[in-house]
């Protein structure tokens, strides 16, 4: 039996001389644009989005087949006007705006939305949307908390008879980790003794500045705040009191783990080949080498146990040592992750290139294959073929739930002696090998650790089907599943609507 994309469709209704030109969407009816590609609309495109937007503009290097750019979407009337000039460039003159994603969703010229807004909009849009009858690409993390991200995905169930819905976890199309992987899963190189994922990105500080920060007057800041605690900006770095350096704040953001690092925790995760969540979390770190507005760490260590091996996760914003942008490397890279088994280690960069090494660095294979550019194509083949091979909103979901349960452990942990946090550390090879490269760095940027003590956070067992987690102390306990990373039900109009039935509802 033939699968249907939108342009047989169409291209068989224009024969038959149908007027409605409509196609038929799993279900869904939906007008589609004249010459039948998906209409597609952008939501907050000031950073990652503008690329988003681009791939649906006339005549650009990265225009992707089968699409076009219906509507724009920003809170920020100097965004939109970005939008609005680069639409123009590119010869498109009816394409729609809105400052509200609400009234975007109601647009029935609409197919597809891309949703590239900060994290804590990500769950409740693609929620809204798919509720809309719109299909989803949602940039990546998936969701601001553990809760939440479990709607989305519950969401996508849902209307996956209507809609699909694809997350922004980019590495996944890379056909060169795939084979990295099929090589690990082989046994060639013996078995996984843990991965390491690192995101080793210069942070600068943010400033610091005293109480409450204007807002532009172009910006709905409601809006823009969405499920968020309305609370006034305290910041005012190099872009502004608003945009970007939102991720450093828990209210928003998960720091850098949850920013660079979902990517990288995504690829671990794959690698490991580790179904849901793992048996344990335990993080330490800190913000160190300079005081600043922000309130997330800009150095992380994290542990995860799995029954196949452990994940440690690296998080540093500091240079080299004091005073230098270049980053530390760990196995040739900054920002990766490395697979090492008893017999050698495979290295998957940050582009999704991936080469494999034996344990005296000599490189065995350099894999092949397209790299994670692929992504969007993937895409728009999904969009036409109503079925997403790569980047799945439950696997988007683990892998976030990854950085969140770290941030938890950090949160509901407390300051202590360095000794102490070498105790902690002291049973395990991995851990105390990732330790004692976190003290050097940290040296090299000349941080007392006895003047700014690192943060030590509680072993936490986490319960895979509830996605709560536990603690031999109450306290602790409730502290971490009553973190705002943990759960947040949202605010007023920007409610995070209950997709789960049962008792997964109320956890």
């Amino acid at each position: 039996m033939k699968t249907w994309s939108r342009k047989d469709f169409l291209k068989t209704s224009l024969v038959g001389g149908g007027a409605a030109l409509l196609a038929t969407r799993g279900g869904l009816l939906a007008q589609g644009s004249a010459n039948g590609d998906v209409r597609i609309g952008i939501i907050g495109f000031n950073a990652q989005g503008f690329g988003h937007l681009q791939n649906y503009l006339p005549g650009h290097k990265s225009k992707l087949d089968g699409a076009v750019l219906a509507a724009i979407c920003d809170v920020d009337d100097k965004v939109l006007a970005k939008g609005r000039e680069a639409a123009k460039q590119a010869g498109l003159t009816s394409v729609a705006e809105f400052k509200d994603y609400r009234k975007m969703l109601e647009s029935k010229a609409i197919d597809a939305v891309v949703i590239a807004t900060p994290n804590h909009q990500h769950s409740l849009m693609t929620i809204m949307a798919l509720q809309a009858g719109k299909d989803v690409y949602v940039e990546k993390p998936l969701s601001h908390n553990i809760w939440e991200g479990r709607q989305a995905v519950e969401a996508a169930k849902k209307y996956s008879g209507k809609n699909i819905a694809l997350i922004g976890t980019q590495n996944r199309s890379s056909e060169q980790i795939m084979n990295a992987i099929a090589t690990l899963r082989s046994g060639k190189l013996g078995k996984i003794k843990w991965v390491t994922g690192t995101c080793y990105k210069t942070r600068d500080s943010i400033g610091l500045h005293d109480g409450p920060q204007p807002v532009d007057a172009g910006i709905d800041y409601d809006l823009w705040t969405g499920p968020a605690a309305l609370t006034p900006p305290t910041r005012n770095g190099p872009k502004g009191t608003v945009h970007y350096d939102w991720h450093w704040f828990w209210n928003y953001g998960g720091g850098d783990i949850s920013n660079q690092g979902i990517h990288q925790m995504d690829v671990a995760r794959w690698m490991l080949g580790a179904q849901g969540l793992p048996k344990s979390v335990m993080s330490f770190g800190g913000r160190f080498g300079y005081r600043d507005d922000a309130e997330t760490p800009n150095t992380l260590v994290s542990v995860m146990n799995f029954d196949s091996a452990p994940l440690i996760f690296e998080v540093r914003g500091l240079g080299r040592k004091k005073g230098m942008k270049a980053m530390d490397l760990y196995r040739k890279s900054s920002v990766g992750v490395v697979a090492q088994c008893e017999h050698g280690y495979i290295n998957v960069a940050e582009t999704g290139s991936a080469v494999a090494y034996d344990n005296d660095g000599k490189k065995l294979e350099a894999f092949e294959g397209a790299d994670n550019g692929a992504h969007r194509k993937n895409w728009i083949k999904a969009l036409q073929s109503r079925k997403v091979t790569h980047g799945l909103l439950v696997e988007g979901h683990y892998s976030t739930s990854l950085c969140h349960l770290a941030n938890i452990s950090y949160l509901a942990g407390a300051e202590k002696a360095n000794v102490q946090l070498a105790d902690a550390v002291a049973s395990d090879l991995a851990t105390k090998d990732a330790y004692w490269r976190m003290l050097d760095h940290l040296k090299a940027n000349e941080v007392d650790l006895e003047a700014t003590k690192p943060i030590v956070g509680p072993l936490l067992k986490v319960d895979a089907k509830t996605e709560m987690v536990s603690h031999t102390d109450q306290i602790v306990t409730d502290a971490a599943n009553n973190s705002l990373i943990r759960k947040r039900e949202g605010r007023g109009a920007f409610k995070i609507p209950v997709m789960q039935t049962g008792s997964m509802a109320a956890s």
